[in-house]
């Protein structure tokens, strides 16, 4: 983000092709700092992040109570690349163009962790839609650390859902865990 460039605002347009969602910034963008209190996102592995993000999120205060809904998907441990994949979208790191997840990235947290969601009464989000994301070009992935590549990941490492046949136990146990 630093100084003016012929980047700032909408001048970025992917040589690869433009797909739903652009790859240009649509208003112009700032570099902040991620607060301590953004908690899905303070460690994520960089500092600074893009205002507006990358789901239309213009203050920090509505990035951080969208945020916030999405801290126990993370504490589930569903996927492993859960963070870096709502990260991207809610902090996206400081660059002169936008970078969006990969859309294997997004069909592998999706596929892990919507059945947890559905557990809870909760379904994938529209604004999530896997489709919107690149394939080929340009995109966030995970990496493991000091990996020095990047690779699309081989087979299927997605667990099956759990038999989530509700008894009613467990209806009064969630029922009395949730937070009102």
């Amino acid at each position: 983000c630093g100084g003016a460039s012929e980047y700032d605002y909408v001048s970025y347009q992917s040589d690869l092709g433009p797909y739903p969602g652009g790859r240009f910034y649509a208003k112009p963008h700032q570099c902040v700092a991620i607060p301590a209190d953004l908690r899905l996102c303070h460690s994520v592995g960089y500092d600074k992040m893009v205002l507006p993000n990358l789901l239309d999120h213009e203050t920090m205060a509505e990035v951080k109570h969208q945020a916030s809904s999405w801290v126990p998907l993370l504490n589930k441990n569903c996927h492993m690349g859960t963070q870096v994949f709502l990260c991207s979208l809610f902090a996206p790191v400081c660059l002169d163009r936008p970078v969006y997840p990969c859309r294997w990235l997004c069909e592998a947290v999706r596929d892990s962790c919507e059945p947890v969601m559905q557990f809870f009464g909760f379904f994938w989000p529209e604004m999530l839609k896997c489709d919107q994301f690149p394939q080929d070009d340009v995109c966030i992935a995970m990496t493991a650390p000091n990996a020095t590549e990047v690779s699309r990941p081989k087979g299927t490492t997605v667990c099956p859902p759990c038999d989530n046949e509700m008894k009613s136990e467990a209806i009064v146990e969630h029922l009395c865990a949730s937070e009102f």
